[in-house]
């Protein structure tokens, strides 16, 4: 709200200006139309500091990221979407494929679907704020496709047995939902009719449709050969999927439950996404000779353009914000990122050893960052006339990684001038002798980074004595700095009015 207010004081200012010079140019009056240029200038120039500040401070960044299974590595290369920079990579089990991410963003499911002689059991479970993997047990073999539904109920398609299972997280229950042949993708939808699990069944061409009420299948629904891929639009109403074998594209009606297209792509599409504004279909055709994505407008169910990328695209997922699709290539062990605007790969990002990806692999994590912990103490006596300095240090909870970044050292909430202090080795100093006399409330506050999350010491009590030394008012912060600019151009303005009835008088 104070950024909007600044910018519409910008704009009735100019108008104001405009306005003037109109008139006084009219009247001849250069000297009036220089000195309200000066003031226009001078205020716009405080106008957009100022909310460039306010901007800095009220801003909390919120990172997606992207969670690629290495198959062949048995890994997981955590990218940030926001530096598409692989800023960790995580050990799990037998041939990760499928990814899911729990309704609050603290935990991050993966299938690991074996092989031939080592079949999958498990999915690993990764915890976002410690990065730490565990597993669970499935009672079934080969689990491929993942998804969460709101209550926390995990639905896992087991390839070789022909099943999904629900697993109720909270109470260890698990139900049993024999499905067609050889389950890959599952994925959740809000229908009409309630909330739905469909999974496609490889070898009998078909999507079981689940009652997550009952955990029982309601229908079938008939679509290409060998489908693999599934895609829900933002509302629910339309579902995407992949057939392998006949290489087109079923576009499903969840009100329905009928087929209403077949979208022709290229050879063996597997990966797919829908943007968040419904309006394209990224599909990943992973046995074309260059390595190729189709765009499917969805006003017409067609496709509008074919992008190259790397060798056997694989898995595609999309940002939130739908700017960004993100296209694993498990033949030249990279993920692409392509730019929805201008349909252009913007980069290539090196990942692990054949990366795949069934489902959305990208999401909002809730304390993917490591949580910190941070302490404020004296390292000297309040003396007269002395240096007095205060230590914030910055601890992990977890892990041995030492913090590094930037702390804000505050003053009953205002930011000390001069107080954004590096993080070295885990520690920031500060010189309070310039502080005013009078009673302090100091806290220190971490800012957090890609790696670590932030967190404020508790407040510590300071008095400064009369006389004990010189220094300046110090509750500068970035209130305080709009504040003092303004001054600065009112000065400047009382000054240039002053030269100009100057001149005018003479």
């Amino acid at each position: 709200m104070q950024q909007i207010n600044l910018r519409f004081i910008a704009a009735l200012e100019i108008e104001r200006y405009n306005v003037t010079r109109g008139r006084q140019m009219a009247k001849g009056d250069k000297e009036y139309s220089l000195f309200s240029a000066s003031i226009a200038f001078l205020l716009l120039l405080v106008i957009f500091s100022s909310t460039e500040l306010i901007s800095a401070a009220q801003s909390d960044s919120y990172t997606e990221y992207a969670y690629v299974p290495n198959e062949k590595s048995n890994t997981v290369s955590l990218i940030n979407t926001t530096t598409n920079t692989v800023i960790s990579t995580l050990l799990v089990g037998n041939v990760p494929c499928g990814v899911a991410f729990s309704p609050d963003g603290q935990k991050v499911y993966v299938t690991n679907f074996g092989d031939d002689n080592s079949p999958g059991r498990y999915f690993s479970v990764i915890d976002t704020a410690t990065q730490e993997v565990t597993d669970q047990l499935v009672e079934g073999f080969k689990p491929s496709g993942i998804a969460v539904i709101p209550d926390g109920t995990l639905y896992v398609a087991c390839y070789s047995t022909n099943d999904v299972y629900a697993i109720d997280l909270a109470t260890n229950n698990v139900s049993k939902i024999l499905v067609g042949l050889h389950p890959r993708e599952v994925t959740a939808v809000t229908t009409p009719d309630g909330l739905r699990i469909y999974v496609a069944n490889r070898h009998s061409n078909d999507i079981s449709v689940i009652d997550t009420t009952t955990n029982t299948v309601v229908t079938n629904v008939g679509v290409g050969t060998e489908p693999y891929g599934i895609a829900v639009s933002s509302l629910g109403t339309k579902l995407y999927v992949t057939n392998q074998g006949s290489g087109n594209v079923s576009v499903i009606d969840t009100a329905t439950n009928k087929v209403t297209a077949n979208i022709t792509v290229e050879k063996y599409p597997s990966g797919i996404a829908v943007t968040p504004d419904e309006k394209w279909v990224y599909v990943a055709n992973k046995k074309t000779p260059k390595g190729t994505v189709s765009v499917i407008s969805t006003s017409n169910n067609t496709v509008i353009k074919t992008i190259d990328v790397g060798n056997k695209p694989s898995g595609v997922a999309v940002t939130s914000d739908g700017k960004c699709v993100y296209v694993t290539n498990s033949g030249s062990n990279t993920t692409s990122v392509i730019n929805t605007t201008t349909n252009i790969v913007i980069l290539t990002i090196p990942v692990g050893i054949r990366p795949s990806g069934l489902g959305q692999f990208i999401g909002h994590v809730v304390g993917s960052r490591i949580e910190t912990k941070t302490t404020l103490v004296s390292l000297s006596n309040q003396q007269s006339g002395k240096t007095k300095e205060l230590q914030a240090t910055v601890n992990a909870t977890s892990g041995t990684e030492i913090p590094s970044g930037t702390v804000i050292f505050m003053d009953a909430n205002n930011p000390i001038k001069n107080g954004n202090k590096d993080v070295i080795s885990g520690q920031a100093i500060l010189d309070i002798s310039s502080l005013p006399v009078g009673s302090h409330s100091i806290t220190a506050r971490y800012i957090g980074n890609d790696k670590f999350r932030p967190s404020t010491s508790s407040s510590f009590p300071l008095s400064i004595d009369e006389g004990s030394h010189s220094g300046n008012d110090s509750k500068s912060d970035y209130t305080n700095a709009i504040i003092g600019a303004v001054a600065v151009v009112l000065s400047a303005i009382i000054g240039l009015y002053g030269a100009y009835l100057k001149r005018k008088e003479k």
